[in-house]
């Protein structure tokens, strides 16, 4: 029995902190020519620069796997992130029969209502032409946001879903051979 169980909590577990993705590109731009970028972020008042810089870093990380260059100027491609942090609030209401539903016994209806307080984590990621500033590729997610504890934990966890959000940008080899 328990090994029947696992499956169902592990899914269970997953789904709780799972990242929504949804991306969309222009499939009519060659980039078989791409071969560099440059990350900008537009710093707003308030803003985590810790958490700025997590992400600066990790889309630098899955771009240069994909064999892409960072470069200071001249840029190829440039990618732009927003991220926005909402405190959310999940109310769930459950009904439950209390009593005897056989002839002349009565039968109440009682409900326990609970809140849940989550943060909610929104991220896009735009990657525009420099020069035309054209959208080219626009990547955006939204989850729980998990609090971690160690800096390795946290630069881990921002990794994994700027990963996840880039993993439909085509890797530079890609590039190349669906242009030949």
């Amino acid at each position: 029995m328990k090994y029947l169980l696992l499956p169902f909590l592990l899914l269970f577990f997953s789904a709780c902190s799972s990242l929504e993705v949804q991306s969309d590109y222009d499939d009519a731009y060659d980039l078989s020519k791409i071969k560099t970028y440059r990350v900008i972020h537009y710093v707003k008042r308030g803003e985590n620069r810790l958490l700025n810089q997590r992400i600066t870093n990790a889309i630098k990380e899955v771009l240069n796997a994909k064999g892409y260059k960072d470069v200071a100027k001249n840029e190829d491609l440039l990618f732009v992130y927003h991220y926005a942090t909402k405190e959310q609030v999940d109310i769930r209401t459950d009904y439950h029969l209390m009593g005897f539903a056989h002839y002349d016994y009565e039968q109440s209806v009682g409900a326990t209502t609970k809140s849940y307080e989550y943060t909610e984590d929104s991220i896009i990621i735009d990657v525009l032409d420099p020069q035309s500033e054209k959208l080219l590729f626009r990547a955006a997610g939204t989850l729980e946001l998990e609090h971690k504890k160690t800096l390795e934990e946290k630069r881990a966890h921002v990794l994994k879903i700027i990963q996840k959000l880039l993993e439909d940008f085509p890797a530079r080899d890609e590039a190349l051979k669906k242009a030949s």
